[in-house]
């Protein structure tokens, strides 16, 4: 499992909570307007569309979908934020269909989906750009890479590092392994899952890896040889994986978070080391041009790897 420097798995994180409405969409400051692109409000003068189909005026402006630190920042009085994330964004919470979901961000074209997050309650949630909103129907074991949260049936969260990490599955609260049984995966279903504590000391059921490998010549074309880490923080190892669109060798700033940026931005091995996108290796000649396979540790895991890095 991966952290943060090694990446921390995300989790919601709601800043404040929602009040009650009851009110139709839309009213009493406009009219609701259903059309084939989304669900909007035509408002009233004096009055702009804000959360989750209301209309307003002044104080709070965030409309849904866009960055926000608080609650205060939103129209619909409500930021939601994950662990992993610097700012939040707007969402709203009376939400029954995807197309209600439209997100007003900025030179964004990510989706957004109403997803049921307990008994009767549904969020407007984000999904990686690229990504249709999921079906909700998936179990222990399932994918949820790129549709995170709308792929997964309530009561079985989607954990994961970045919102494109390839080995995102659909998990369930435990107590010890016995709990986790039922987990299983189609593309290797051999492969069990362990009761592990994540980060904020909740426990899931979750896969110690994807498919392994020594460098990405063992990996699926397109695939890159990356850096694994065990559920425990104990072991390091190479899996298959695609982050992003920067292949190995590539130019990268070291100093980025790769949770911030984006699928272009972002090194296909997630990791970059002194500037350029690395890889795990097997020697040199695993490696691109211009770069050596060297041992690589991180200060919280007590192991190495040997990953490519430049001359």
């Amino acid at each position: 499992m991966r952290t943060t420097t090694l990446l921390i798995v995300s989790t919601l994180l709601l800043i404040g909570c929602p009040a009650e409405d009851s009110d139709p969409p839309c009213v009493p400051n406009g009219t609701y307007i259903e059309a084939d692109e989304g669900s909007y409000c035509e408002c009233h003068d004096g009055y702009t569309q804000g959360e989750g189909l209301t209309c307003i005026t002044g104080g709070k402006q965030g409309r849904l979908g866009e960055t926000c630190d608080d609650d205060a920042d939103c129209a619909g009085g409500l930021c939601l934020k994950y662990t992993s994330d610097i700012e939040g964004y707007c969402t709203a919470t009376n939400c029954s269909i995807d197309s209600e979901c439209v997100s007003h961000a900025a030179g964004e074209t990510a989706e957004m989906c109403c997803v049921e997050v307990d008994v009767d309650y549904r969020l407007c949630l984000k999904i990686a750009e690229g990504y249709e909103c999921g079906d909700g129907t998936g179990t222990c074991g399932a994918s949820c890479t790129g549709t995170v949260e709308s792929a997964c049936a309530l009561g079985f969260p989607c954990l994961y590092t970045i919102n494109t990490d390839p080995w995102a599955k659909c998990s369930k609260p435990c107590e010890s392994d016995l709990d986790c049984q039922g987990c299983t995966m189609e593309t290797e279903p051999d492969a069990r899952a362990k009761c592990t504590t994540i980060s904020g000391g909740e426990k899931f059921c979750l896969f110690d890896k994807g498919f392994s490998c020594s460098s990405s010549m063992d990996c699926p074309e397109g695939g890159t040889c990356t850096i694994g880490v065990s559920a425990d923080f104990t072991d390091l190892y190479g899996e298959c994986a695609t982050y992003g669109a920067l292949p190995p060798g590539s130019t990268c700033n070291d100093e980025d978070d790769p949770t911030e940026l984006s699928f272009e931005e972002r090194c296909s091995g997630l990791y970059c080391f002194g500037g350029k996108c690395t890889e795990v290796c097997a020697d040199d000649s695993t490696c691109p041009e211009g770069m050596s396979c060297l041992e690589h540790t991180f200060e919280d895991v007590d192991d190495s790897i040997m990953v490519c890095k430049g001359d």
